[in-house]
């Protein structure tokens, strides 16, 4: 008897370590990583080849602060991008931590982002929430960063259209912009993964979305089933078009973002930054 109780004894203080020992790293040791992600989509598309590097979701704020641009930049222009693409969520909540946000700071910092052919951004929910809508805009733009809301640009370069989509939940995308009628291939960028349901038409699309985090805290099971409104099914990670059950030729990246929002915590979702090689097939 005495052994038993021993024994239940040590599987209890085992357990109760093990609980510590997740609970540190989650706070303290994941949400300071950051990995760049590479994956190669090919195409069979007139493409010339690409490298585009997205980021997304940083939430800078009360639990995620401004200094943590440094490394960000650091990886993303070791990456020697072609196009660098911003998912949105830039802030966490701007009205209330303007105060302590250091704003040229970090305008600072995402000016020093490089890309040879152009840096896009869209918005996310949090871009319109707590005030950030009146100061977002302009704010990328003054970072060298092209805002598309809404808006299709045309890449000589490369044969390929950038499409970037208003937030899903809180902004106004007319519904027949959905519809891409073009037979290009089209590089679309949208805040929320569920948009990737509604796109339909010509051509072949490759989605970089954000906005799930991964759900943060990744629980088998349970994840899935906590998401945000706009995540649909998608957690994160690469999905084919049998996975969307597009009509279109649609593939799709979902991030687990770089910061921190509603905890601060992050468990099996490392911040990450994806580099894609857009290839042709010869």
């Amino acid at each position: 008897m005495k052994k038993k109780i021993k024994y239940a004894v040590v599987a209890i203080v085992i357990l109760m370590v093990l609980m510590v020992s997740i609970v540190l790293y989650s706070r303290y040791m994941e949400p300071e990583r950051l990995v760049v992600r590479k994956i190669t989509v090919e195409t069979d598309m007139d493409i010339k080849n690409c490298r585009v590097v997205f980021f997304s979701d940083t939430h800078f704020g009360e639990l995620y602060d401004e200094e943590h641009i440094e490394r960000i930049v650091e990886m993303i222009n070791g990456c020697e991008a072609d196009l660098v693409i911003f998912g949105g969520d830039l802030l966490d909540n701007y009205a209330r931590d303007r105060e302590i946000l250091d704003m040229e700071y970090l305008q600072e910092g995402l000016s020093r982002i490089e890309a040879k052919d152009g840096k896009y951004a869209v918005f996310g929910n949090h871009d319109y929430g707590g005030g950030a809508v009146r100061i977002y805009k302009d704010f990328m733009n003054d970072c060298g960063f092209h805002v598309l809301d809404d808006e299709t640009v045309f890449l000589e370069k490369y044969n390929m259209e950038i499409i970037g989509y208003d937030d899903y939940l809180l902004g106004q995308t007319e519904e027949e912009f959905y519809h891409i009628q073009s037979e290009r291939f089209h590089l679309v960028v949208t805040h929320e993964p569920i948009i990737s349901k509604m796109i339909d038409g010509s051509g072949e699309n490759l989605i970089l979305s954000g906005h799930t985090h991964g759900g943060q805290i990744f629980v088998p099971y349970v994840t899935k089933r906590l998401l945000p409104n706009g995540a649909g099914q998608y957690v994160k990670g690469f999905y084919d078009m049998r996975d969307i059950g597009a009509d279109a030729c649609t593939q799709m990246y979902v991030s687990s973002g770089i910061g921190l929002t509603q905890y601060p915590f992050r468990f099996g979702n490392i911040p990450e930054i994806i580099e894609v090689s857009l290839t042709d097939i010869p």
